[in-house]
């Protein structure tokens, strides 16, 4: 015994040499494990004096194990001697030992669990008078209990409800066959001896020690789910709870414990007249509500009470009277609900919120139903919206945008008013002219006292413009009107608030939540201005000055760069006599200036950059490409405008490629990259020009002009991602505004990115050259000609290696499937002849066995269905067996053998619904060469292929007269019972 306690000691001690606790811990394990380890244990823990906590958990750790894990090893005398001791121990403990002192918790809470387990093994059949045993210890000659033992006994009885009876715990099927043995034993004669030691105890400890009267409690509360309902609901139980409401040491407790009555499982008739006879809300009306803990206690049991009372209500078997007495119920819950809900303490707030579900629940069926509402319900509803958009203003003590301070609170705030506008949309949903009624009041008081001059907190400001912003998401699209269908000169409500909103100026209130959610609401309605244009100068006036893209805040400024983009995209047609002002507003927001990028977390842990501020800047740059490019505008003053905006970041790039590269200077690339990118958003703001045509407009010089510059960055410093990344970006923007115009560079800038690009650039690039591709048909033909092996070369350099892992292999799939569309693209755009042009012809076998590779890969039934969709464009193009020797050799040789090979290899799953896509393409491509070759195709395949596979010369007949009978489908079907029947026959 000495030695386990002092292998035990060195075990977990911190200064214990890293060899001899190693050893220690052998030691611990090899007494774990050893047959007899549980006896020396037990002793161990019994002995005298006490041998040290440690060493004592450990014991019963190991006793534990032995109950838990090898109990059947245990016969009869083992068994009665852990029964025996561990009612010693508990004499000992809890009965005899006067000293004040009491049992460590974790010895004490690891003891009752070992006698839960021993418990589960042994009840009844062994020691049917386990609780009785147990209970006498407790009781004194004198009639009154051992507090130590009391304490331990009502721990006790929990850990066995966890054991057998918490449903949220997992069980295999025998400890769910014997926990139910075990409470229908417990039921015939102990559950009720237990309830009623309970409430002794309950009832002798409310003064001398309400930690114990804490434990019935939660020990009544507890088994109540499983146990005779009238063990607890009687006079004599239910009056002393409701007086425990009123003690301020029990009342918490007191109010879970009906909490759980309440909830208890019961027929929907039997649960109704419970709670009748409760009478819950009568009490709670009596009650001191002033103590916040105790009242998020009581809107936990409103919640409990109001759920069971809306699951009735909703009870299909309950007849009309019994949905009555229920509803009539609820109504007498619901000022508690809105109380509750209305409460400044967010945590009592959201303990009522399954409750406020269930009644809206109710409402929107009633509603489905097309059943009309009675008054105290529109009156409820109106109450209920009032409160919710009560609770989504911010709290007195808690300061907008605190994020870094108290990043928690902020999100758990904005957690909570994500809830509440669910539940104020269900209202909208439910009575949509009250909800519309509502909110305009509270919008349009608001700021009509701003107006007036009246001093408003930032708060109620703010609560005015977020649910104006939400009232957009809680209406169907039918409902954003903003004037009138009969008369234009008369607004809706809606439009009504947003013209307030306009007018009253509120967007130079003194706090940056205010012009930030003003913002929000002029880019959600921006379809207003189409009705009201001349409420446009002033918006426009906000978004430019300090309240918007100059607010001195940064997270203010970037956000408005965003919205203001998508302002004046959405009201193009409008902007043209505003170009002057906005342009020169904003021309000293266009200096470009890199900062080292900062790095944030994902909710996963991931580090990855951070947005920076020229993220969002970019976003400025597009709208001067917008606003330069309106329709109307005057093509010389388009061209003086773009050169005034490019040529400052022009200038930069070559200032900077004079300077030269100094890698000790961190933000050179970065600069370079902005540079780059901020002309590319520019371009990006410009129309797309029709395919058909080139950009003709004076001002597609300047864009030239960019071009050529970027792309002698890129030619310098194409060794670097941040440059090609840049180059890629800006080259794809100025393809869409200059079109054909653009296409002379296109050799350089492929050329450039492609010697020094990874596989994902790769992977992104390959299906923009298809796009290119198909947009400027025919005319990038020879371009294309000229490009199409460097291509190929670089997909090849990647492909022929071993992935380093899994994120690698994942991306050479990627990568596979984007060459097979890029080649797809190619016969899409009618452009396959650059495979076998001159120039190509001689690497075209080397491509079709690559397509092959892919095609033959059964692993990844995708790519090798994309593979073979290739091969039946290719047969389509050139399967009529004229001209191009290498593919005609290419078909017969490992086409053809491969449609056999690929579906009769054991790995070929036909069932498998990739795989039946990959089967219907190689049938599609027999029967493509058939309907090209004919009588040639047939001959070869009767007397040539299909004997070489020996096939029997019936089968090969049958094959030949299906291709020449079946349709498509009829053929698919065919083919796969060929196939299943050639493989039987290779097995047999």
């Amino acid at each position: 015994m000495d030695q386990i306690e002092q292998a035990v000691i060195y075990a977990l001690g911190p200064q214990v040499d890293p060899n001899v606790k190693a050893q220690a811990n052998a030691y611990c394990e090899q007494v774990k494990n050893a047959a007899e380890g549980w006896q020396v244990c037990l002793q161990l823990f019994m002995k005298q004096p006490k041998a040290v906590a440690e060493a004592r958990f450990f014991a019963l750790q190991v006793l534990e194990n032995t109950l838990q894990n090898r109990y059947e090893t245990l016969d009869s005398n083992a068994v009665e001697y852990i029964r025996q001791t561990m009612m010693e121990y508990l004499r000992r403990e809890f009965v005899e030992n006067t000293d004040s002192a009491s049992e460590e918790n974790f010895i004490r809470n690891k003891a009752a669990q070992s006698l839960t387990l021993l418990f589960a093994h042994v009840y009844p059949d062994v020691w049917p008078s386990f609780f009785k045993d147990i209970m006498a210890l407790v009781q004194t000659p004198s009639g009154s209990s051992h507090e130590k033992a009391a304490d331990f006994f009502l721990r006790l009885c929990l850990s066995i409800d966890e054991e057998v009876a918490r449903l949220d715990i997992p069980r295999n099927r025998e400890e769910v066959v014997r926990n139910t043995a075990i409470k229908d034993n417990m039921r015939l004669g102990d559950i009720q001896i237990l309830a009623s030691f309970w409430f002794e105890l309950l009832q002798e400890f409310r003064t001398q020690n309400p930690n114990i009267s804490q434990l019935a409690l939660k020990n009544i509360g507890a088994y109540v789910s499983w146990m005779d309902i009238s063990l607890v609901v009687n006079d004599q139980v239910m009056n002393a709870l409701y007086e425990l409401l009123g003690d301020a040491n029990l009342r918490i407790a007191a109010s879970e414990c009906l909490a759980d009555v309440v909830s208890k499982g019961m027929q929907p008739l039997d649960k109704l007249r419970m709670i009748q006879m409760l009478s819950l809300t009568d009490t709670m009306g009596r009650l001191d509500r002033s103590d916040p803990e105790f009242v998020e206690q009581l809107a936990r049991l409103t919640n409990v009470l109001g759920i069971e009372l809306c699951k009735i209500y909703l009870d299909g078997s309950v007849q009309a009277d019994g949905k009555a007495a229920a509803y009539a119920l609820i109504e007498q819950a619901i000022p508690f609900l809105l109380e509750f809900l209305g409460d400044e303490y967010d945590d009592t707030s959201t303990a009522v919120f399954a409750f406020v579900n269930d009644m809206l629940t109710i409402f929107k069926k009633q509603k489905r139903a097309m059943q009309a509402f009675s008054q105290s319900q529109i009156e409820f509803l109106g109450r209920l919206l009032e409160v919710i958009i009560r609770k989504m203003k911010y709290d007195d003590e808690t300061e907008w945008g605190n994020e870094e301070d108290e990043p928690e609170e902020e999100a758990l705030f904005a957690e909570l008013r994500k809830n509440l506008k669910i539940f104020a949309d269900h209202i909208a949903t439910i009575n949509e002219e009250l909800y519309i009624n509502y909110v305009h009041s509270v919008v349009m008081d608001t700021l009509q006292k701003y107006k007036a001059g009246t001093n408003l907190d930032w708060r109620t400001v703010e609560l005015c413009l977020y649910v104006l912003y939400t009232y957009g998401e809680a209406l169907p699209k039918g409902a954003m009107q903003f004037v009138n269908p009969n008369d234009a000169s008369v607004l809706t409500p809606l439009g009504e608030m947003v013209s307030e909103v306009v007018n009253s100026n509120i967007s130079a209130y003194p706090h940056p939540s205010a012009a930030l959610q003003f913002f929000e609401n002029i880019a959600r309605y921006y379809q207003f201005f189409d009705h009201r244009p001349d409420h446009l100068p002033q918006v426009l006036s906000a978004f430019v000055d300090t309240r918007g893209l100059h607010h001195p805040l940064k997270q203010i400024r970037s956000r408005c760069y965003y919205l203001f983009q998508r302002f004046i995209k959405s009201l193009k047609t409008q902007m043209n006599q505003y170009v002057d002002t906005i342009l020169n507003s904003m021309g000293d927001l266009l200096t470009v200036q890199a900062e080292l990028p900062v790095e944030c977390n994902t909710a996963d842990g991931m580090p990855i950059p951070a947005a920076s501020l020229f993220d969002s800047q970019l976003y400025l740059f597009e709208t001067v490409g917008m606003l330069i490019s309106l329709e109307g505008m005057d093509v010389m003053n388009q061209t003086e405008y773009l050169k005034i905006v490019l040529e400052p970041l022009v200038e930069g790039i070559r200032k900077d490629m004079e300077r030269g590269y100094n890698p000790d200077d961190e933000l050179y690339l970065i600069q370079l990259h902005h540079y780059i990118t901020a002309i590319g958003s520019v371009a990006k703001g410009f129309p797309p020009v029709p395919k058909e045509t080139g950009c003709t407009q004076p001002w597609a010089v300047v864009f030239k002009q960019a071009t050529e510059i970027i792309l002698n960055v890129l030619q310098a410093y194409n060794q670097f991602e941040t440059i090609r990344d840049a180059a890629r970006f800006s080259f794809a923007r100025f393809i869409n505004c200059l079109g054909s115009e653009a296409l002379p560079y296109l050799p350089a800038f492929i050329n450039g990115l492609l010697t020094e690009c990874q596989v994902p650039e790769l992977v992104d690039f390959l299906p923009f050259i298809g796009m290119i591709s198909y947009k400027f048909k025919p005319m990038i033909h020879s371009i294309l000609d000229e490009l199409l092996l460097p291509l190929v070369k670089r997909v090849f350099d990647f492909l022929n290696t071993s992935p380093s892992g899994t994120d690698e292999a994942l991306l050479f799939i990627d990568l596979r499937k984007a060459y097979l569309n890029f080649i797809l693209s190619c016969f899409n755009a009618d452009l396959h002849g650059v495979l076998v042009s001159e120039r190509n012809i001689g690497h075209l076998s080397t491509i079709l066995q690559t397509i092959l590779h892919f095609a033959k890969n059964n692993e990844d039934p995708s790519t090798q269905k994309m593979a073979f969709a290739v091969f039946m464009k290719m047969v389509q193009a050139w399967g009529s067996g004229e001209g191009i020797a290498t593919f005609n050799q290419f078909v017969y040789n490992e086409l053809i053998p491969a449609t056999f090979a690929v579906p009769m290899h054991a790995s070929f799953n036909v069932a498998d619904g990739q795989s039946i896509l990959v089967f219907g393409e190689m049938t599609s491509i027999q029967r493509t060469l058939y309907s090209k070759q004919g009588a040639e195709f047939l001959e070869y395949m009767n007397n040539v292929f299909l004997p070489s596979m020996q096939c029997p010369p019936k089968m090969a007949q049958e094959y030949c007269q299906a291709l020449q009978q079946y349709d498509n489908r009829g053929f698919k079907n065919f083919f796969q019972s060929f196939i299943a029947e050639a493989k039987n026959n290779n097995q047999s």
